[in-house]
């Protein structure tokens, strides 16, 4: 089969926030950016945030 079957994504952030403000940053990205949303239409994608 040629083609991507599924996608990892990490976000690494480096913040004093939150928990809650940064799963807050990730849901927006997820929602305003047009390349996840044009990945995601196409195949699964799993995304993890890394924080420190």
């Amino acid at each position: 089969m040629v083609g991507l079957q599924n996608i990892r994504l990490t976000f690494r952030l480096k913040s004093s926030e939150t928990p809650d403000v940064q799963a807050k940053l990730i849901s927006l990205t997820e929602r305003y950016c047009v390349i996840y949303q044009t990945l995601k239409s196409g195949v699964p994608i799993e995304t993890m945030t890394l924080s420190s």
